[in-house]
């Protein structure tokens, strides 16, 4: 059996089988990114799913599928293609509640 060679999700050198990051600095980039990245989608998602009449008018759920199609593109060119997003495995596992589904239960009179 051959042993598996994880790539630090950053810079792609060998990385320990249990990290996706060779070094802080490594992480630190990774996560830099993502944090420019995700503003700009939370302020489209967010008036998409609170100010529907407006996110409707300038098609804001398009406009979010478009700049994520950007990043994508840019992973191509920049990253060799490697991903630049969390698992969604591993933000679920953090974040239990996510998992739940919320209802509402209406009592008649």
């Amino acid at each position: 059996m051959t042993p598996r060679v994880h790539a630090c999700l950053e810079c792609e050198s060998e990385t320990q089988k249990t990290g996706d990051f060779c070094c802080d600095a490594c992480r630190a980039v990774f996560n830099n990114r993502r944090k420019a990245r995700g503003a700009e989608i939370y302020d489209l998602y967010m008036a998409h799913r609170f100010q529907r009449n407006l996110a409707t008018q300038l098609k804001l759920m398009s406009r979010i599928n478009r700049l994520a199609s950007i990043y994508r593109e840019e992973d191509r060119a920049m990253r060799n293609g490697r991903r630049s997003w969390r698992r969604p495995q591993d933000v679920l596992e953090e974040r239990p509640y996510l998992r739940s589904i919320a209802t509402r239960i209406r009592s008649g009179r």
